[in-house]
This record gives structure tokens, sequence and C-alpha cells, in this order.
């Protein structure tokens, strides 16, 4: 169905400029400079208690929600080759093998902390409960359930979690989706918008959102997963993007997260989410043309990816994501906004 030519979604009003650090991130790329002390910026309100570490090294964590403990459950522990977390975690599949339910194949997510102190223990327990505490709250269709947690994989509890056959959207673009239509590509950015949109009425901020973290189920419905996950990862207390988050994946961030000790906001999961636009009706990544190493610069001198011609992006979309991808936060347009402009 023909279009009539439309430009992209307004911005919001107002400006905030970012300032220049090119020289401290070179230096970062190899000193791993810190950069974020908090992904999880909606913080838990509830409260929680902090248990021992026991003598095998693992933390007992209390819950005033309690999620379900699933443990004595799990079946068939098998390592996932296909990965996307980048040695910070370890994915199993697994069955869940509950009575009085039908057996289901479930991922079980472990945080490889390579550590064993106590205080950093505790202090990434922290961190894995707040995402719990939001994972729990959760009800969107397009965002992935979380069944509940289980000891025996790591030092902290695994997050158990639907298996997704079809793995990430970028397993998916490369893969099964190569060929897949614009218009299904635009349904996925609708459903991701809208999932998206969602969180953000919960007061929460995704924080870390890439084409790794959103998964594409059997029916080719995208369902967005890892809210905050990155921060259980943080090296004592130190703050760090390079330390925390899985290669690649600054492509995705927002220019203004590359200060010094940000916090993600709604307007930096918009820049995100531009560059899974990008990524989905192009089946390329953001700064392609780019090693990692450089792409840190470009966007701190505000450069922005280059338009894609394999797949070419059609003029208003692409006018879209440069929208989203503006250097000023406050210049990014509202998810609303954009979810009107693809049903338009």
């Amino acid at each position: 169905m023909s279009r009539r030519p439309r430009g992209p979604p307004p911005p919001a009003s107002g400006t905030s400029p970012f300032a220049s650090l090119v020289r401290q991130l070179l230096d970062s790329l190899q000193s791993e400079e810190a950069l974020r002390s908090e992904i999880i910026s909606a913080a838990v309100s509830t409260e929680v208690e902090q248990g021992p570490v026991r003598r095998d090294g693992s933390v007992t964590l209390t819950f005033s929600q309690s999620p379900n403990d699933v443990t004595h459950y799990i079946k068939g522990k098998r390592s996932y080759a296909d990965d996307t977390s980048g040695g910070f975690s370890d994915v199993y599949k697994c069955v869940l093998e509950k009575p009085g339910e039908p057996r289901a194949a479930v991922a079980v997510k472990a945080i490889r902390l390579g550590t064993s102190d106590a205080t950093v223990l505790r202090n990434r327990g922290n961190k894995l409960r707040g995402e719990v505490h939001i994972w729990i709250r959760l009800n969107h269709p397009n965002v992935l359930k979380l069944h509940g947690i289980a000891d025996g994989f790591a030092p902290l509890p695994a997050l158990v979690s639907p298996w997704v056959e079809n793995g990430t959207l970028t397993r998916y673009l490369g893969g099964a989706g190569r060929q897949m239509q614009k218009g299904h590509r635009i349904y996925i950015l609708v459903k991701v918008a809208e999932a998206l949109h969602y969180i953000h009425s919960k007061h929460i901020v995704h924080g870390d959102l890439t084409s790794s973290n959103i998964l594409i189920n059997d029916e080719g419905q995208p369902l967005i997963s890892d809210f905050g996950l990155s921060s259980i990862l943080e090296e004592y207390n130190e703050t760090s993007y390079f330390k925390s988050n899985r290669p690649g994946s600054i492509r995705w961030v927002a220019p203004e997260l590359l200060e010094t000790l940000p916090k993600p906001t709604i307007r930096s999961d918009v820049y995100s989410y531009g560059c899974v636009i990008l990524h989905t009706l192009s089946g390329k990544v953001p700064y392609s043309e780019m090693r990692d190493i450089s792409v840190p610069v470009a966007k701190m001198n505000g450069i922005r990816p280059q338009r894609p011609t394999d797949l070419p992006i059609e003029r208003t979309h692409w006018d879209l994501i440069k929208s989203c991808l503006n250097a000023t936060p406050d210049n990014r347009p509202g998810l609303p906004d954009i979810i009107g402009f693809f049903r338009a």
C-alpha cells in the first residue's frame, strides 16, 4: 500500500549539549573508563534483605515480592552455543517440570561474575534483585516473562524465562528472517516500540536496548528482555560501559551515555531504539562501516551511521532514524509519536 511522504515525528523541546571527551574515551578503550553508576534508573521502592555468602561462594537473596524459586523443577541442563552475552553470562536450555503444569522449555541465564569477593557478590546481588523486582511486575505481550529464579548455576541465582527458539533479533535478521518483507519488519518495530513505551509508563528505563536483547518467538513476535542486566556486571564500586556490556553494543548506546557517570533515560532508550530501526530495516548493525573501536569517537563527534544501501531504507524512515539519533536528547521524538508514524 502506497503512503504519502511524511516527515518524522517532532522532537521534544529543549537542548542539552554533551561534552566532548574523545581523549578520555580513547584512553578508556584500554583502561575501561568508568561510565555509569546505575543502569536501572527506576529504583525499586520495596525493602529487601541481603543474605550471607554461603561457603560454596553462592549468595542468598531474599525478596519482599518473592519470585518463584523453580530450582527443584529445572531438568536437562544444556549449554546454549548461540548465547550472545559476550562471555558475561551463561545461558542454558533446560526443561521446567512443575507439578500440574505442562513441561516447558526454558532459558536459564546465569551471571558470570569472575570473583569470589563477598562484598562484590553482595553488591551484584543487589543489582540482580533490582532487575528481578522490575521484571516480575511487568505484564505485556512483547516483554519476556520471568518464570522465576534457580540456584545451582552460578553464585547468584539464575533467571528463568521461556525458551525462545528463534533467539535474538540479531540472529533472526541474519538467518530465518533475512528475507522478511518490509511489512513484517515494520510490525516488529511497532511491537518493540509499544513494549518499550509500556516499560517507560512503569517508570522504568531499559538502559541497554539492542537487537541482541530483543527475542523473536515462533509467531514472529518480538520480546524485550534483559532490563538492566549489565549493571550486575559492574566491577566492585566502579562503573564501566566497556566492562559491563556485550561486545558491539556500543553501537546502540546514546552518545550522552559516553560521559562520565551518566544515567540512562527514556531519551537514551529512544536513541537505542533508533538503532534497532536501522538494523531491522536494513539488516545492518549501526555503524557497520567501521570497527567497534571507532564508533565511540564517531558518536562523540556527532557522526551518524551511514545510510545502508544493500537493503535501502526509504527516505521517511531514514529521517525518523536521524531524529531518534539526534545528539541532543530532548530533540528526539517520543515513542507514542514514533508508533503513530509507523501506523499512519
